[in-house]
C-alpha cells in the first residue's frame, strides 16, 4: 500500500531548473501563504479522500540573513490511520529571492516505517551534505554532488510556480535536477497550454497544464499519465495534480488557501 503515499512525491517534484527558463521570485511566493490540499485515491473508479497536505511559508531570521521557510506536511485522515498511518514533515529553508535552498529536512512516518533526512547545501563546494537517520543508520553522511541550480523536493514546486509560462510555446519540454534519497534525479516537464479547472472554492480558473515524466527509484513506480495545473494569475497556485499508479490513480486538489 506504499503507492498510496506517492502523492507526497508528486506534489513536491514539480519545478524547472534547466534550460532557458531560469526562475526568479517575482513576488509570487511570499511569507504567510497557507495552502491546503486534499489527496484522494481510486482503485475502482471512485475517488476517496484519504489525506491532507499543507504547504506553509514563513520568515526565519538567522544571525546573518533572512530565509523563507517552506513547510509541507502530509497526514492521513484519522479514519485511515488504522489502515495506513502517514505523518510526514518536509522543510526547505530558501533564499527569499532566488528560492534556492540552503537546508532541507525530512521526517517521515508511514505505517511502521520511520526516517529522517537532512541536506546541507554547500554550493561553493559543489556538494550537499546528506545526513540519514533510520533503522540501521545513525547520522550516516554522504556528500552529494550538485550544481548551482539543484533543488530539493520542496523548493522545486515553488520554483515551478514562478516561471514565465506565457513565453513558453505549447509542447515545450524542460528538465529539473532535484535531490531524492541522497541522489540527484531528473524530472522532465512538458507545457501543454492552458485549461480551466476548479480552484478551491473560487470556481473554475484558467491554468497552465503540465505533464510530468519522473526518474529515480523513489518515484519510478508512478506509471501512466501525470499532470499538474497551476493557475495562470499572480497567485500561481498548484490547483490540481493527477497521476496513475499500478493499483489505481491518485488526485491532489487545492481545497483552501490564504495569501
Amino acid at each position: 500500500m506504499k503507492n498510496l503515499i506517492l502523492f507526497t512525491s508528486i506534489i513536491m517534484c514539480l519545478s524547472f531548473t534547466k534550460g532557458t527558463n531560469t526562475p526568479s521570485n517575482n513576488g509570487y511566493i511570499k511569507s504567510g501563504e497557507n495552502l491546503t490540499f486534499t489527496a484522494s485515491y481510486s482503485m475502482s473508479g471512485i475517488m476517496t479522500d484519504i489525506a491532507e497536505v499543507k504547504m506553509i511559508t514563513s520568515t526565519i531570521k538567522t544571525k546573518t540573513r533572512e530565509l523563507l521557510r517552506l513547510k509541507c506536511t502530509a497526514s492521513t485522515y484519522t479514519n485511515w490511520d488504522s489502515f495506513f498511518k502517514v505523518r510526514d514533515l518536509y522543510e526547505s529553508y530558501v533564499d527569499p529571492i532566488s528560492l534556492k535552498p540552503s537546508l532541507y529536512k525530512r521526517s517521515i512516518e508511514e505505517g511502521t516505517y520511520k526516517k529522517e533526512l537532512k541536506y546541507l547545501f554547500k554550493r561553493k563546494s559543489g556538494i550537499a551534505v546528506s545526513t540519514l537517520n533510520k533503522k540501521g543508520y545513525k547520522d550516516y553522511k554522504v556528500d552529494v554532488p550538485i550544481d548551482s541550480k539543484t533543488l530539493d523536493i520542496v523548493s522545486s514546486i515553488y520554483n515551478a510556480r514562478i516561471l514565465d509560462y506565457e513565453s513558453m510555446p505549447k509542447g515545450a519540454t524542460t528538465v529539473l535536477d532535484v535531490i531524492v534519497d541522497s541522489e540527484v534525479q531528473t524530472v522532465s516537464i512538458k507545457y501543454l497550454g492552458k485549461e480551466s479547472v476548479q480552484v478551491a472554492k473560487d470556481g473554475k480558473k484558467e491554468c497552465y497544464k503540465l505533464s510530468l515524466a519522473f526518474g529515480g527509484k523513489e518515484i519510478e513506480d508512478i506509471k501512466g499519465g501525470k499532470y499538474i495545473w497551476i493557475t495562470a494569475d499572480n497567485d500561481r497556485l498548484p490547483a490540481l495534480i493527477k497521476a496513475d499508479i499500478p493499483v489505481g490513480s491518485i488526485q491532489i486538489r487545492l481545497s483552501n488557501y490564504t495569501k
